[in-house]
């Protein structure tokens, strides 16, 4: 199982430069021999208030449909987060889901079926995304995007749930695009399962505030 630490970063305006966070590689991809590996990387902080995610992408002309929060983005050029906030109490997991123009998909629940689906305000995530960039390094294109989850929101439907230095929660990183020219499902911690199926908790890798 994977391990990765969360630094705490002494302020809430979310703009801290990514280029400082160490990033977490996207690089498992699972299910299908077709050779589409796009590489992903995932880089985290967190506040006093929230936590941070972004997403960067190395995937050319992304597909981009679905405008309508919970539309199902998975079939488009998508990134996700898993978290179960609460492992060794509470079952249940947040499945985090984006396309590439940053429409969201938001649910909870303890397996992937009976999953509710949330309909709070996207605003609430400051979901930030960017298409066609252009690596400095490499010279390759690619898109990013990033969000926040609230702690109080957190909090809400995990009372339990504290973001305090040495507390762990589990979850994983996905990319995926089912309905893409080439499909491709890419994760973070390996999911050990015969075939495409993110909704797999016991494969979560666990997170670490520092």
């Amino acid at each position: 199982m994977n391990e990765a630490r969360l630094y705490r970063v002494a302020r809430n305006s979310g703009s801290t430069d990514w280029k400082d966070i160490s990033p977490l590689a996207v690089d498992r991809y699972l299910w299908l021999d077709n050779g589409y590996t796009p590489k992903v990387e995932v880089r985290g902080y967190y506040t006093s208030e929230r936590l941070h995610i972004q997403f960067k992408v190395f995937e050319q002309d992304p597909l981009v449909r679905y405008r309508e929060q919970n539309d199902p983005v998975y079939t488009d050029s998508c990134v996700e987060f898993f978290m179960q906030p609460l492992p060794g109490s509470d079952p249940r997991y947040l499945n985090f889901e984006f396309n590439a123009g940053g429409t969201i998909l938001l649910q909870m629940g303890e397996t992937r079926e009976n999953r509710i689906t949330l309909a709070d305000s996207p605003a609430l995530f400051q979901i930030d995304t960017a298409l066609n960039r252009v690596d400095e390094h490499s010279g390759d294109t690619y898109w990013e995007l990033a969000f926040a989850i609230p702690f109080n929101w957190l909090q809400s439907r995990f009372p339990g749930f504290r973001a305090e230095s040495g507390q762990a929660f589990r979850g994983n990183f996905y990319k995926c695009g089912d309905e893409t020219p080439i499909p491709h499902y890419g994760c973070w911690n390996r999911v050990a399962s015969a075939s495409p199926d993110y909704h797999q908790s016991r494969f979560f890798g666990e997170l670490v505030f520092e």
